[in-house]
C-alpha cells in the first residue's frame, strides 16, 4: 500500500512546489547567469548560423547593441527628436508613459492565479485598486487597501466571487486588460463597471465570452457604448437586468436596445 502511495506523494509535492511563483529566479539571476547555449534538437546550434555579431573573434563595439536587440522604436523617434525637444513633447511622452504604465498594471498574471486561485486572485486585484467585492452568501462587501486587508496569500476555500463594483476603480477606470482577471469566476452574478470610461465594445465583448453564462446584473451606465455592445451583450444568456446610459437622440441605439429586446423579452433595461 505504501508502494502505491509514493508517485501520488511525489506528484502533490511537485504540485505544490510549482504554486509558489515566489521562488522563482529574478531578472538580475537570469542576467547574471548569462545567455546559455542554444539548442537544435538536442544539438547545439551552428556557428554559421549565429548572426555575425555573435561569432567569436567579430570585433565588438558600444553600438552592437543597436545590432544585437533591436531598439524600441519609440527610444528612436526620441532619439530622432531630441534637438527639437520642448515641454509640450515632454509632457505628452509622459502621459504616454503613464497610460502604458497603468496598462501593465491591470494585466492579467497566470502566476497570481496558479497562487491564489481565480476566485482569490479577482479578490486581490479589484480590492487593491479601489474596488470592492462581495462573496457568495456573503452579507458584506470586501474593500479596503493593502494594509488594512488581510488576505490570504495562499488559495484558500470559501473565496467565491459573486459580485464585483468597480465604481470607484482607480485611475479613471478599469481597461480591457483588466477585464481578463474575471474570467473564472464561476458564481459571478452581478457587475458594476459604471462610469469606466474605457470600457467600450471590446471589453463589453470579453465580459460576454468570459462571464455570459453566469452574469446576471449589469451596469455600463457612463462607459462608451456604441451599437456593436448592444449586439456583444445579446450574447449573455443569464443577463436579466441592465443599466446603461439613455441613447438620446442615436437612432442607431435605439433600434439596436430594441432589437435587444426583441432578442431577451425577459431583459429588463433602465436606461438612465
Amino acid at each position: 500500500m505504501s508502494l502505491s502511495l509514493k508517485p501520488f506523494r511525489c506528484s502533490r509535492s511537485i504540485y505544490a512546489f510549482n504554486r509558489y511563483y515566489s521562488e522563482d529566479k529574478t531578472r538580475y539571476q537570469i542576467e547574471e547567469e548569462g545567455p546559455k547555449p542554444r539548442l537544435v534538437h538536442g544539438q547545439q546550434y551552428p556557428e554559421w548560423r549565429k548572426p555575425w555579431i555573435q561569432r567569436d573573434g567579430e570585433f565588438r563595439s558600444k553600438l552592437s547593441v543597436f545590432v544585437e536587440k533591436n531598439p524600441s522604436p519609440d527610444i528612436l523617434s526620441m532619439m530622432s527628436n531630441i534637438p527639437n525637444l520642448n515641454l509640450r513633447k515632454i509632457k505628452n511622452w509622459w502621459a504616454e508613459m503613464k497610460i502604458l504604465q497603468e496598462i501593465e498594471n491591470q494585466r492579467f498574471l497566470a502566476k497570481r492565479v496558479a497562487t491564489l486561485g481565480s476566485n482569490l486572485a479577482a479578490v486581490h486585484f479589484f480590492t487593491y485598486r479601489d474596488c470592492a467585492v462581495r462573496l457568495k452568501n456573503a452579507p458584506t462587501w470586501i474593500s479596503g487597501n493593502m494594509e488594512t486587508l488581510k488576505l490570504p496569500d495562499r488559495y484558500t476555500d470559501g473565496y467565491l466571487v459573486e459580485a464585483v463594483d468597480c465604481t470607484n476603480f482607480h485611475h479613471n477606470g478599469i481597461r480591457y486588460e483588466g477585464l481578463q482577471n474575471l474570467q473564472n469566476l464561476k458564481f459571478l452574478k452581478w457587475l458594476c463597471l459604471k462610469n469606466n470610461k474605457y470600457v467600450d465594445v471590446f471589453g463589453i465583448d470579453r465580459i460576454a465570452g468570459q462571464n455570459g453564462e453566469t452574469l446576471e446584473y449589469l451596469d455600463i451606465s457612463g462607459c462608451n457604448l456604441c451599437v456593436g455592445c448592444v449586439f456583444a451583450l445579446v450574447r449573455m444568456k443569464a443577463l436579466k437586468f441592465l443599466v446603461l446610459t439613455d441613447p438620446g437622440d442615436d437612432m442607431n441605439m435605439q433600434a439596436a436596445l430594441s432589437m435587444l429586446e426583441q432578442e431577451k423579452p425577459d431583459l429588463l433595461i433602465n436606461a438612465i
